[in-house]
Formats: structure tokens, C-alpha cells, sequence
């Protein structure tokens, strides 16, 4: 086997490097498998935000302004990302070393996957949101439907109601877009150096935002402001990186809890110094010590707690939770009979109400949206791709029972 095909074309491949790519296969057959502390993170990642938004309008609840709840949370869920993406898609480069995949295959199921992963729940939001006409979303419903958001939110420098908060998922959409070409076309030996200089291109542009005064909500929404954190989560999975217990445990906390801390302090400072555009990688960076830690998996307390089922099924239906929250504090607030209207207006009693109704959709919409669709496209990738070898690419919630192996946590921040 001296050749694999790329796109059609013929790229040259040495013995020894099908027999590398066999054996990281084999490798990473052995260790995959589902992870629920990695639904641990995604829930707390998910909550953040969410007591982020319910609270906004009350200073210092749940914590002092000073800590940003939900700027941390969607920086969790952008090094996720970027980490299961990347390991997803060097997977399907080791198959397709291993003359078991096409390119032009894979990048066709992985954009069809992602399609069916994120678009129908993200299609029920906006269609629910234009027939209740809530908040700007029937002036802007072009960029809701074509996944701009975040370059309107840029263009007008306002965060307009009701669809602000699916910029993320926007920017994780426009990332996905050119992500597979570099991982499955980049010749292996420029991989790392490749991903390592997006990282960098994040950076930059934040510095060129600053050098030329431009909008911070610019800074923030922009997919080219999110690449230090999509890469650095890109690296650890291309890598594999996995950090195992130890005695020295106790310094990556410190570490990362610094990290995070300096984060904090550098985001409340002037954000038109230059040394504001550390925030980002500081975060990234602590997540990156956080996630390569979870996928070998905690043990004692943080173990239990992560792996706590209430949490990891909060996990499960995260991206549910993300794109219905604020439909669902809208909504209520919309319609609540003025004589209950102190369950809103108390702010503990808020996060109660909106928290719990917000579960109950979001878990509705993965039990009779998500899961069926999640089935169908494990179905369509077994009809593209042929036999998958343990799992690799199929999504989690599929059960043994239906045929399809089973695997959790690979297909994104939202898998």
C-alpha cells in the first residue's frame, strides 16, 4: 500500500508511514471508549452561561460582575471543540493512510454530521422564536438561517435580543468549514506547526483589533478571534495528549486556577491595552491542562462529581440547553400571569424557574429530535463509509441494541 488518495489525488506514502498510521489506529481502538466526565465539563460549561444570562441584570448574583461567568463557559466549550473535532478528524486521516477511507467520503459525511448534529434543534429555535416574534430575530432572520449571526452582531455592534447567544455556535460552524481540509489534506509532518500557527493567527488578530481600535464585541464574535482556543483544544487531539495522575497533581490545579485567575483580572482591565489579548489564551490554555486531565479521568471527589448522573445527563442535552435558554426565559416571561410573576423577579428564585423549565425542553428536544436524528446519521455514515471500525465515528446515544456502536465523546463540543 504506497498510496493514498486525497481528493482524487495521488499522494505519495511510505511503508513506514501506513504502518505508523496502523498502529496509532490500533492505538486509539484501544483507548476510546465514553467518558462521562467529559459531559461533566460540558454541563458545567453549559450552566456557567446559563447563570450568566438569567442573572445579567443583577449586580454581583451569583458572584461578583468581576468573574464572567459565561465568557469562561463558551471558552470551555470552544477548547472542547476544537479537542474532539480534531481527534474525530485524525481518526479518519489514520483510515485514510490505512487505504480504508477516501477524503472526498469523509469530509462529506463529517460536514453531513455536523449538519444533522446542529441544525435541526438550531431550525425548531428559529422557528419557534419567528412565529412568537421574540426579540430582532424577524429583522435578522437571514443571518439567523445562513449561521452569520456573529458577522451581524459585529457589523452593527449591539447584541440584538433573542439571538445573540447563537454566535458561538456560529463561529464553531465557520470553523468546521475549513477545519477538515487542513487536517485530512496538510501533509503529518506540518500538522502540528500548521495548528500551532492558527493559534497564533487568533492571537494576531486580536492584537491588530487593538493596534486599530476595533469594536470589543468585534473582538469577541469574529470566528478569527476563537482560533487560539479552537487550536489549542485541535492540538491536544491531534496529539492524543492525555495527562494521568500524579503526585505533582495538586501544581496543574494551582496552575490552571492561576491561569484562569490572571484571566479574570486581565478581561476587567482596559481592553484597549495590549495585554488584554491574553485573556483568551490564558483560558484556553488552563482548559487545555483540564481537558487533557478528564480524558484519562479523575479520581476520589472530582471523579464522582463530574461523573454525578444529574450532571452528566445535563451534559448530554447541553447544546439543547444552550440554544432554547434564552427562547425559554423569554417566553416565560412573556407569558407569566402577573400574580406569579415574584418566581422571575426574586433572582434565586429565577434561576429555579428558568433552569428548570429550560431542562425540561431541552430534554425533550433530545429525546424526540436529537436521538432519532443521531440514529439516522449513524445509519447514513454506515452506508458512506462502509464498516466502522469500534465505533470510531459513530455518535453518542445510540445503543448496542439498534446496531450502532457506541461511543460519546468525539464529535464536538455538542456530540
Amino acid at each position: 500500500m504506497g498510496w493514498a488518495t486525497w481528493a482524487g489525488i495521488g499522494v505519495g506514502s511510505s511503508r513506514t508511514d501506513v504502518l505508523t498510521s496502523g498502529q496509532t489506529l490500533a492505538r486509539d481502538r484501544s483507548l476510546e471508549g465514553y467518558q462521562p466526565q467529559f459531559d461533566g465539563l460540558r454541563a458545567l460549561a453549559v450552566l456557567t452561561v446559563m447563570v450568566d444570562h438569567f442573572s445579567a441584570d443583577v449586580p454581583n448574583f451569583p458572584l461578583p460582575d468581576w468573574i464572567h461567568l459565561g465568557a469562561t463557559g463558551v471558552r470551555l466549550f470552544l477548547v472542547l471543540s476544537g479537542y474532539f473535532i480534531t481527534a474525530s478528524l485524525r481518526r479518519a486521516r489514520d483510515r485514510m493512510d490505512a487505504g480504508e477511507l477516501s477524503a472526498g467520503k469523509t469530509m462529506a459525511a463529517f460536514y453531513w454530521r455536523r449538519f444533522l448534529r446542529i441544525g435541526p434543534a438550531y431550525l425548531v429555535f428559529a422557528a419557534i422564536a419567528l412565529l412568537l416574534d421574540l426579540g430582532a430575530i424577524r429583522h435578522n432572520w437571514a443571518w439567523v438561517f445562513t449561521g452569520t449571526v456573529n458577522w451581524l452582531i459585529a457589523w452593527n455592534d449591539q447584541w440584538p435580543l433573542a439571538i445573540s447567544h447563537l454566535w458561538s455556535i456560529c463561529v464553531q460552524e465557520q470553523f468546521y468549514l475549513f477545519w477538515p481540509l487542513l487536517i485530512l489534506l496538510v501533509p503529518r509532518k506540518w500538522m502540528l506547526s500548521a495548528i500551532i500557527a492558527v493559534a497564533f493567527a487568533g492571537v494576531a488578530f486580536r492584537i491588530g483589533c487593538v493596534i486599530f481600535s476595533v469594536p470589543i464585541i468585534a473582538r469577541w464574535v469574529l470566528p478569527f478571534g476563537s482560533l487560539d482556543s479552537l487550536a489549542a483544544g485541535a492540538a491536544l487531539g491531534w496529539c492524543g495528549g492525555r495527562l494521568r495522575a500524579s503526585r505533582g497533581g495538586w501544581v496543574l490545579a494551582w496552575l490552571c486556577l492561576s491561569m484562569l485567575t490572571v484571566a479574570a483580572v486581565l478581561r476587567n482591565g482596559d481592553p484597549t491595552k495590549l495585554k488584554s489579548v491574553l485573556v483568551e489564551p490564558l483560558e484556553a490554555g488552563a482548559f487545555v491542562i483540564l481537558v487533557a486531565r478528564t480524558a484519562t479521568g479523575f479520581d476520589g471527589n472530582i471523579a464522582r462529581f463530574l461523573s454525578n448522573a444529574g450532571l452528566v445527563f445535563a451534559g448530554r442535552i447541553s447544546y439543547g440547553l444552550y440554544i432554547y435558554h434564552i427562547l425559554v426565559a423569554m417566553v416565560v416571561n412573556r407569558w407569566l400571569p402577573s400574580q406569579m410573576r415574584f418566581l422571575i423577579t426574586i433572582p434565586s428564585l429565577r434561576l429555579v424557574v428558568f433552569g428548570i423549565v429550560t431542562l425540561f425542553v431541552a430534554a425533550l428536544s433530545w429525546r424526540l429530535l436529537e436521538q432519532p436524528i443521531n440514529r439516522l446519521r449513524a445509519e447514513k455514515t454506515r452506508q458512506a463509509l462502509g464498516p466502522i471500525p469500534d465505533g470510531s465515528w459513530e455518535p453518542k446515544g445510540v445503543t448496542r441494541s439498534s446496531r450502532a456502536p457506541r461511543l460519546g465523546n468525539e464529535l464536538g463540543a455538542w456530540s
